[in-house]
């Protein structure tokens, strides 16, 4: 008996003493989560000594509502961080892009974010802007294989994964014989064709839907609604959807067809989302859809961007959010971002 009394009081001292030597696995891993939080809450402009002062400055068309909301959040998120955010309108017009992008050069900004509205017409100025050794964020849209040597990043959805979205979507909605529109941005955009494969991804996988017509609505919505009204005068009855490449667009080809009382008959589909008014728009039967382009995620990444960049940290050169589709059936799930 106390033989085997010695051997349990020698089991417990063991069983105290390892206890006594290793903490329980619960408590440390309650302090790293502690620590975790503690530092991200109290990170400041401060944590990045060489962005401290940053200043970007950022070149795009502002009277278009998708830009205007990308703007306002980029805002909000360099405000957190201390930076200086200045906005330069394009109006739409190359010719003052290429001269603001000069221009920003000129006042030393540390880094130039833009959305290239043309191909390869910047392709000068942005070299220009390398050799001064300015970091340049591109979004929204692509650069001919030149252009990409002069910017350090590109960010935005892609306008090909959209126009496979949106293919899909045409497949999905409409059935053999059914026929369908398309109205562009403006001629000359990067993201035109890259929206635009919708109709090749649709002859491959779905062919017996036509596509009827393609005209430019030039990113406006007045543009779209009267590009609309033509389409429904010249193909009467012959129309089953709409798919315009932003939703501006869209609401304006909507009202066109909500005036000759067709809104049941026609599906509208878009690209972008995030405005409350389109959300609303597609809760109401207005709008059948639209693919997500999201511009949270476009402002955040060039505030972040940015500051990599001015800290000179490896930065993704491709950053691509991805082409969601919204319907009636998903829209709930996504927030009003202005």
């Amino acid at each position: 008996m106390k033989k085997h009394l010695g051997v349990a009081f020698a089991v417990m001292a063991l069983v105290s003493l390892l206890a006594a030597c290793v903490p329980p696995q619960t408590q440390v891993v309650e302090r790293e989560v502690t620590v975790v939080v503690t530092q991200e809450v109290q990170t400041q402009a401060k944590d990045w000594p060489l962005a401290q002062n940053l200043r970007i400055c950022h070149i795009i068309e502002v009277g278009v509502p998708y830009s205007t909301a990308k703007v306002t959040l980029a805002a909000k998120e360099a405000k957190l961080f201390g930076f200086q955010y200045d906005v330069y309108d394009t109006q739409g017009d190359i010719p003052t892009e290429i001269r603001l992008i000069e221009d920003c050069i000129t006042k030393q900004y540390d880094v130039i974010a833009l959305v290239p509205y043309d191909t390869s017409a910047l392709n000068d100025a942005l070299k220009e802007a390398q050799e001064a050794g300015i970091p340049v964020i591109s979004e929204g849209a692509d650069l001919d294989e030149e252009g990409l040597k002069y910017v350090n990043t590109m960010i935005g959805s892609s306008g090909w994964a959209e126009g496979e979205t949106a293919g899909k979507a045409v497949c999905q909605a409409l059935e053999d014989g059914q026929g369908w529109v398309i109205i562009e941005g403006a001629t000359g955009h990067g993201l035109v064709p890259q929206r635009s494969s919708a109709r090749e991804y649709v002859a491959e996988n779905c062919p017996g839907r036509e596509l009827i017509a393609v005209d430019t609505g030039k990113w406006n919505r007045e543009e779209a609604r009267t590009v609309m009204e033509n389409y429904l005068t010249a193909y009467p009855d012959q129309i089953d959807m709409v798919y315009c490449h932003n939703d501006d667009m869209c609401l304006g080809a909507a009202k066109a067809i909500a005036e000759v009382g067709l809104t049941d008959e026609i599906k509208v589909l878009g690209v972008d989302g995030g405005a409350k008014e389109v959300y609303d728009a597609i809760r109401d039967g207005v709008m059948w859809g639209t693919v997500l382009n999201d511009a949270s995620f476009i402002a955040v990444k060039i505030i972040h961007s940015a500051r990599d960049l001015a800290e000179n940290r490896p930065v993704i050169f491709w950053q691509t959010s991805p082409a969601v589709l919204i319907t009636e059936e998903n829209v709930d799930l996504f927030p009003d971002l202005w």
